[in-house]
């Protein structure tokens, strides 16, 4: 098993589209949205980087700048490739999200990364939706995914799909979800419900709990209720480590559902807590995270060059101009100017960038090499590494 915690010398090189002729699966979605603009791939394109600068938040400040580094460090890892990279600072307002748009447009982007949050994508999307030219957002909302809209975030039908996947192969199959009362909660139970349509396990129980102590706590007996009595051999929790998660998984350790009997799996980043990762009832419990070792070297390749370790989102940025010069490249190679097309941007061999593989469905969603992790003692480990190819047993 391999501890996430890593240090590796040896620097990442940008390697790009890969081609093996392998089908789409379990993506029977209809195309939606109008032609791409035509773009010539032996020209310097220009590529619109929006960011969540001036949006009066010193982090939103901070990480806006972690992207453009790493969309830098992606357009000097280039060959063959010209990409006329221009910033714009969208804050978090989507009426300014637009304007950028409208502006970046005007001064002849070809193609649009970013912006980070969902308003702001939407936005952009409309205005760019007319001119025929496609947004690579940050986000990983599925609400806003589709038309000229892909987003580039690890999503949560993306994690749960992996991990349904994984725990099939451990024999446990009739899983339950556990969420809190919200949005938020009913994404991760919607995710849930993909999941065990692409895979074949079975949601045998979905239970959720109000998002304070008083009411997780009333709540605890009756969701234990609901599993046991569903014989749930899996539990998805969908709420954060700085949320409810220790809370209602040491709760229901309580009422007799605990890690001996059940095996515990999380749609969010546990390894982003310390005392989680230390929490008894959490030993052994399973997350998915894009490729470790691969999301190490670029770590370090970042704090080499900037003298600060990157927020853990600015390797997206990097992925998206990677794929944007994956796709001039081969663009070039066959002489077309359909760059930007649809049909490129879903080609289900997808890419490779620096957290590990991925591509783009025809709904503007994405699907990712994700590793399984699991807890144990204070450390995550790797349980099951991240596929590098779309081929074979990859749990779609």
């Amino acid at each position: 098993m391999l501890k996430i915690r890593l240090k590796l010398s040896r620097l990442l090189m940008p390697v790009l589209l890969g081609i093996a002729g392998l089908a789409l699966s379990a993506c029977d979605v209809p195309m939606t949205g109008g032609p791409s603009a035509q773009v010539d791939p032996t020209k310097p394109v220009v590529v619109a980087l929006m960011v969540p600068y001036d949006s009066g938040k010193p982090l939103n400040d901070q990480l806006a700048e972690n992207l453009v580094n790493a969309a830098r460090m992606a357009q000097s890892d280039l060959q063959g490739v010209a990409i006329d990279l221009r910033v714009y600072n969208t804050g978090a307002d989507p009426a300014r999200a637009s304007a950028e748009a409208t502006r970046a447009i005007a001064e002849g982007a070809q193609i649009i990364i970013g912006p980070l949050f969902s308003g702001a994508t939407s936005a952009v999307g409309a205005v760019a939706a007319p001119e025929g030219i496609n947004v690579l957002s940050f986000s990983n909302n599925e609400a806003i995914a589709g038309d000229n809209v892909y987003i580039m975030g690890v999503n949560f039908r993306n994690i749960a799909t992996r991990l349904f996947s994984y725990s099939l192969g451990t024999g446990v199959s009739n899983i339950g979800v556990v969420y809190p009362a919200g949005a938020e909660g009913e994404a991760g139970r919607a995710a849930a419900e993909y999941a065990a349509r692409q895979t074949g396990a079975t949601l045998a129980a979905a239970a959720s709990y109000p998002l304070s102590m008083e009411g997780l706590s009333e709540a605890a007996p009756e969701i234990a209720g609901i599993m046991a009595d569903n014989r749930v051999q899996g539990i998805l929790f969908t709420d954060t480590p700085t949320r409810g998660l220790p809370f209602i998984a040491a709760a229901l350790g309580s009422e007799g559902i605990t890690r001996r009997n059940t095996q515990f799996m999380g749609l969010a980043r546990w390894d982003t807590s310390t005392e989680l990762l230390n929490q008894p009832s959490m030993q052994g419990g399973l997350f998915a995270v894009p490729d470790p070792a691969l999301t190490a070297q670029f770590d370090e390749r970042y704090l080499a060059r900037h003298g600060v370790e990157p927020h853990n989102l600015a390797a997206i940025a990097y992925d998206a101009v990677a794929a944007v010069g994956a796709l001039i490249k081969t663009a070039q190679a066959e002489g077309t100017t359909d760059t930007f097309s649809r049909e490129r941007l879903t080609n289900p061999n997808g890419f490779i960038g620096v957290n590990g593989i991925f591509r783009f469905t025809p709904d503007g969603m994405n699907e990712r090499g994700l590793a399984v992790l699991k807890v144990d003692k204070g450390d995550a480990v790797v349980v099951d590494p991240a596929p590098r190819s779309f081929g074979g047993s990859f749990g779609y």
